[in-house]
């Protein structure tokens, strides 16, 4: 057996364990949980599933308060805000958060059947107070409008900015200017429990401060988030808890996932028949796509709702014409005379540019949905965005070291790696 012969053998072995393990991530999510046991992307508790397809918890509150006309609605808009805000940072991004009437607000989650964990774990009132050093209560949470964390590049530390609703910034004036004479401070609490205790350098006197004192990036983020979940401008009660069934059907998740199964093996079957060895190599890197992104569901606990799933097959069919793109152009690269290993490299460098730029320009689209939307919006984003991301490293890398074995296993007639569409002129 001579050197060739065995180099081609070992490259066949290659090829095989690489269509095993792509195999092998679509069935596994190669995901240990805390049994240690693998859990499969198919098995029930392994992704977490939206309110449309799994049911969930519903609760509503109810402003307690006095006030009516604009004030009110300025006033529960704030409290809006400030929910919707602490179910994303919570990961609930595919939660529904929506005002009811002139006081009410309404939240949707799903998959969590217990309606009292909702108001426990997730939208419990916290009480923020601002303190001087004789305990004298300055301010409360109900006067802060909101806090940020950001780099101050002046001073080159992480900070918090604080803003003060007029009220809050009357008060706010006259204790620091007593704290600014003898350089003390007003310490923050958070249900009674000290946050920090920030130095007091100068009056403050348009309601607008920066929180400093050698913070990390982290522990800026920690506070601008206990600072804004205590600001509530009113005090919430919830009025109604009750558990939801999902409001598509028992079976919608299932035909969902058939109807996308049937799509995408009719797509498969097309590729390797136009494509020849192309098509069979992209198959079987979107079989492994598939296991990959089974893989990121699971690792990041995304909710999918239907809308992410349809996310999910908009993505496949884009790595789909990724692919497309590569072998019209491997095609004309043979019709040039060019060898299979030849046109394989040719046609990768010469689609690389569209295929970035195609794919940039649907990235930027996600990042628009995901900032500015909200639920459903923010569900269809973020898997289409998950879903690129591998849709290129499928399509430029999986794709590319298949084209490149199959060719080092003997596969090298450049008609096998050519489309069947009429040669180019």
């Amino acid at each position: 057996m001579n050197y060739s012969r065995v180099t081609s053998i070992s490259r066949f072995v290659l090829l095989v364990l690489a269509i095993v393990l792509v195999c092998a991530l679509a069935v596994c999510g190669l995901y240990v949980d805390d049994d240690t046991r693998l859990k499969g992307i198919f098995e029930d508790d392994a992704v977490r599933l939206g309110l449309d397809l799994a049911g969930g918890s519903v609760v509503t509150f109810q402003a307690v308060t006095d006030d009516s006309g604009e004030a009110l609605d300025t006033g529960m808009e704030s409290v809006y805000t400030i929910m919707r805000d602490r179910l994303d940072n919570q990961g609930l991004t595919e939660a529904l958060c929506y005002r009811v009437g002139e006081d009410m607000i309404t939240i949707e989650i799903p998959d969590v059947d217990d309606p009292d964990e909702v108001v426990t774990d997730i939208m419990k009132t916290v009480k923020i107070e601002f303190k001087d050093s004789k305990d004298n209560l300055v301010i409360d949470g109900s006067l802060v409008e909101s806090a940020a964390p950001w780099y101050d590049q002046e001073s080159s530390e992480y900070v918090v900015s604080l803003r003060l609703n007029d009220e809050g910034a009357a008060k706010f004036e006259a204790a620091t200017k007593a704290a600014a004479a003898t350089k003390d401070y007003i310490a923050i609490y958070l249900d009674g429990q000290l946050l920090c205790k920030p130095t007091v350098n100068e009056t403050i006197t348009d309601g607008e401060a920066m929180i400093s004192g050698g913070f990390t990036s982290e522990y800026a983020k920690e506070l601008a988030n206990n600072i804004n979940a205590g600001a509530f401008r009113y005090e919430m009660q919830d009025v109604e808890r009750r558990t939801v069934g999902a409001t598509l059907g028992e079976n919608s998740l299932s035909s969902s996932v058939i109807a996308g199964a049937i799509g995408v093996a009719l797509v498969i079957i097309f590729m390797c028949i136009y494509y020849k060895v192309p098509g069979v190599m992209a198959a079987i890197a979107l079989v492994g796509y598939v296991g990959i992104f089974g893989i990121v569901l699971i690792l990041t606990k995304t909710n999918l709702t239907l809308a992410g799933i349809a996310g999910i097959f908009l993505s496949i069919g884009m790595a789909v014409d990724a692919n497309v793109v590569i072998f019209e152009r491997m095609k004309e690269e043979i019709d040039a005379g060019k060898s299979a290993k030849g046109a394989i490299k040719g046609g990768f460098r010469r689609a690389f540019a569209a295929i970035l730029d195609s794919n940039v320009t649907t990235i930027i689209a996600c990042a628009v949905l995901f900032f500015l939307g909200s639920g459903s919006v923010k569900g269809f984003a973020s898997t289409l965005f998950i879903g690129i991301v591998i849709s290129l490293f499928s399509a430029l890398v999986i794709t590319r070291a298949l084209l490149y074995l199959s060719v080092g296993m003997g596969i090298s007639d450049p008609m096998k790696y050519r489309s069947l569409g009429r040669r180019n002129n």
